[in-house]
């Protein structure tokens, strides 16, 4: 299980360390059913969700560790490794670039195609300093800075690959907020498996939505796949803050997370409408589930 990092000095680890497509509009559109987890998260960032209320900007956080998972060969996402207790109990996902360090990582995933992600071992600071306020009032800051690793940073027991510096001091400039939640004890589990298809150009995954609340009774998993889905067109606008695909007749739960190289139906949300499609799951990159344990 991965080590709680807050009361740490403010440094970063040591070196060494579809067969058809149809658009949106002429696919099969299902009767609307209630808004999805996400969809309902979406709404509460349009209407003043966990936003303060005197700067328009999200309730600040304590600073801490935050180490992120990175897919993505072209463009590279990161996608925070949470845990179930503050201040770690959020999903955060972000598009990014890592500057002057981009042709390393680029070169690395050149040369290591065997590896199925990296990761990024950042400064100490506040994830609620990367969201836009609700006004459109720019974030507190826009880049963080720390170390690149091919695997897991940590090696934990799911992830024994060895792990490889990549660069150090790197640079993580976000060029865009794909999504972010904090589980709270209001959260209400999907009643069937859901996941965020997110991405840019060909390269599309999928990350199951998590939610608490913790300590929780069941177990919660962390999950990142390559995929895509036929039966629907998106474009990389639409995919900038996530599409809600919910894989019908499964319930959310470990049991029932997708596979590699599994089609199964599903419904996205695009649009305002849902859209009948088929999930095509491809490689599983990451999946963790002893920092979501129950207790």
């Amino acid at each position: 299980m991965r080590q709680d990092f807050a009361h740490l000095e403010p440094v970063v680890p040591a070196r060494g360390i579809l067969d058809r497509a149809l658009h949106p509009y002429t696919a099969a559109i299902r009767h609307q059913p209630p808004a999805g987890p996400i969809e309902q998260v979406k709404a509460m960032d349009e209407h003043s969700g966990h936003m303060h209320p005197t700067g328009g900007h999200p309730e600040p956080e304590a600073p801490s560790f935050h180490g992120m998972a990175v897919v993505g060969d072209d463009t590279p996402f990161l996608s925070h490794l949470p845990m179930g207790h503050d201040p770690h109990n959020t999903q955060l996902i972000l598009q990014g670039s890592f500057g002057s360090s981009q042709p390393a990582y680029r070169n690395d995933r050149k040369a290591h195609p065997e590896a199925r992600f990296y990761t990024f071992a950042p400064e100490i600071f506040a994830l609620s300093d990367l969201y836009p306020g609700e006004a459109g009032e720019p974030p507190t800051r826009t880049s963080f800075t720390g170390s690149l690793f091919r695997n897991h940073f940590e090696q934990p027991e799911a992830h024994p690959e060895t792990p490889v510096e990549i660069a150090s001091d790197c640079v993580v400039d976000v060029v865009d907020v794909v999504t972010h939640h904090k589980f709270t004890a209001d959260d209400q589990q999907p009643e069937e498996l859901t996941y965020l298809l997110f991405g840019k150009g060909p390269e599309r995954f999928l990350a199951h939505w998590i939610t608490g609340p913790f300590p929780t009774s069941r177990q919660e998993f962390d999950h990142l796949m390559t995929a895509d889905l036929q039966g629907l067109e998106v474009s990389d606008d639409q995919l900038r803050h996530g599409i809600e695909v919910t894989v019908t007749g499964r319930p959310d739960e470990l049991g029932g997370k997708l596979r590699e190289r599994e089609r199964a139906a599903a419904v996205a949300a695009v649009n305002g409408g849902h859209v009948m499609v088929e999930v095509m799951a491809g490689t599983e990159l990451y999946f963790e589930t002893g920092d979501l344990t129950p207790h």
